[in-house]
């Protein structure tokens, strides 16, 4: 069981972002006049350790940055933070999440100075009292945002799955799913700072892993391509697709895209080789 499912779930026989107590927001309070996020403050440490990691990487000081990676890994083991999941889980997460809207991704706004301004651009989402906290955080909100009702939000998450987009859960302040991402490497924050800089407690890996049905998989290589995070290849000795499991993340892209039913999942904790591969 991953560390999200551990200190989330009230149920040990259901994943964290499937438990409705996650869907179950805390009332907020407005801030009082001056005084700044503590989001904000935690994001800015963040920051300042981030870029003492790469100053150390960059001048070769491979200890100091080992530290560094260390302390933070450690320090973001004790917090919630963000999941991969597959489709169709994504789908029930939809059908709990309500209100949801669709909005501007601020990944992609700070990797490529893109602020997306209509439902066909938008590749996040919020869900829950949260979207109506206008005042947290208002640069996210510069490109509007669209409420959708759960069915329209399992079309708009299909067409962005079928454009090759991971989808991560975002978990907020300790107590309830705050949203769902749709991002890719390398515009998503989370995944780079797992696959750029080993921060891999910052995005767990699905609950899930990916496998290949050899009898079923003719090699027409539609699933090559879509793994982000190079865990699927096409072996020129068989002639067909084939996964390492201890890299795959489980996000499904390979299985979404197969015409052929050809690839499956299999429950990550049910494994026992992969059970603490998160």
């Amino acid at each position: 069981m991953c560390r999200m499912c551990e200190t989330l779930s009230t149920d040990p026989n259901t994943f964290w972002y499937l438990d409705p107590r996650q869907y179950s927001n805390r009332l907020y309070k407005l801030r009082e006049p001056g005084r700044r996020m503590q989001e904000a403050q935690q994001s800015e440490g963040f920051q300042n350790r981030l870029n003492d990691a790469i100053e150390a990487r960059a001048r070769g000081d491979t200890g100091s940055y080992k530290t560094i990676i260390g302390e933070m890994n450690r320090k973001a083991a004790m917090h919630p933070g963000g999941q991969i999941i597959p489709l169709a889980d994504l789908f029930k997460v939809a059908d709990m999440g309500t209100p949801m809207a669709a909005m501007m991704c601020i990944c992609r706004q700070q990797t490529r100075a893109c602020e997306e301004c209509s439902l066909s651009q938008y590749t996040c989402m919020g869900l829950g009292t949260g979207m109506y906290k206008w005042e947290r955080w208002p640069e996210r909100y510069k490109g509007g945002v669209d409420f959708l009702s759960p069915n329209e939000a399992k079309g708009w998450l299909e067409e962005w799955d079928r454009r090759g987009m991971v989808h991560l859960v975002m978990q907020e302040g300790g107590d309830f799913l705050g949203g769902i991402c749709n991002c890719d490497f390398p515009d998503c924050g989370a995944i780079r700072l797992r696959i750029d800089y080993g921060l891999d407690q910052q995005l767990v890996k699905a609950e899930y892993v990916c496998f290949i049905d050899f009898e079923k998989c003719n090699g027409c290589g539609d699933c090559v391509g879509r793994c982000q995070f190079n865990a699927l290849k096409y072996e020129a000795t068989t002639e067909k697709a084939n996964i390492d499991q201890f890299a795959c993340f489980g996000c499904g892209l390979c299985e979404t895209a197969c015409p052929r039913d050809a690839i499956y999942f299999r429950d990550r904790n049910k494994l026992p080789g992969l059970q603490k591969v998160w």
